[in-house]
């Protein structure tokens, strides 16, 4: 029996070597693929993360971006605001001249202006009876008057150069000019 036990023995030997081999070769074989699924896990969470952080970055952007024009609309809004103020102080102003620099425009306009005589010229109210004793022209309107300035009438044509519509006139002008004095950065 001896014989058979060491058959028997030198057989378990054999399938516990075997055994072990396969084992081995099993456990390599695990550690490959489980640190295949680790190293594309680890690759797949680094994508992952790439990828957050850039739509991070241009959420922050875009958001950034947003305060800043709507910052930037803001700004310009007041300016604008600051502006069309200077625009109404100047008609203010202008509707107040005193007679002096009044007379002064509209003999200057009127020399420059190719008129035949026949025009009726329109002025404020209170400067009529100085422009009428000034004799500047011939037809100076009873009926009519403008706020400030004055208009030239003549077959339907009207020559506007009431100050409000002056102002309106070279306000795309000057709008840049003004912005660049008031807003020199």
């Amino acid at each position: 029996m001896s014989n058979l036990e060491n058959l028997v023995q030198k057989i378990l030997d054999d399938a516990n070597k075997k055994a072990s081999i396969i084992k081995d070769e099993a456990d390599k074989v695990k550690d490959e693929i489980v640190n295949s699924k680790l190293k594309e896990a680890n690759e797949e969470k680094k994508r992952l993360l790439d990828r957050s952080v850039r739509e991070a970055n241009l959420a922050k952007e875009r958001v950034i971006s947003g305060a800043e024009l709507k910052a930037r609309n803001e700004v310009l809004f007041e300016k604008q605001k600051v502006i069309e103020r200077v625009f109404k102080l100047a008609g203010e102003k202008l509707a107040n001249l005193d007679e002096g620099r009044y007379i002064s425009f509209l003999t200057e306009t009127l020399k420059g202006l190719q008129l035949t005589g026949e025009e009726v010229l329109v002025v404020p109210m209170h400067m009529r009876a100085k422009v009428k004793k000034l004799k500047l022209h011939n037809n100076v309107s009873d009926d009519e008057t403008v706020e400030s300035g004055f208009l030239i009438k003549d077959k339907g044509i009207i020559l506007n150069y009431t100050f409000d519509s002056l102002v309106e006139h070279y306000k795309e002008e000057l709008e840049t000019e003004i912005a660049g004095e008031l807003f020199k950065e």
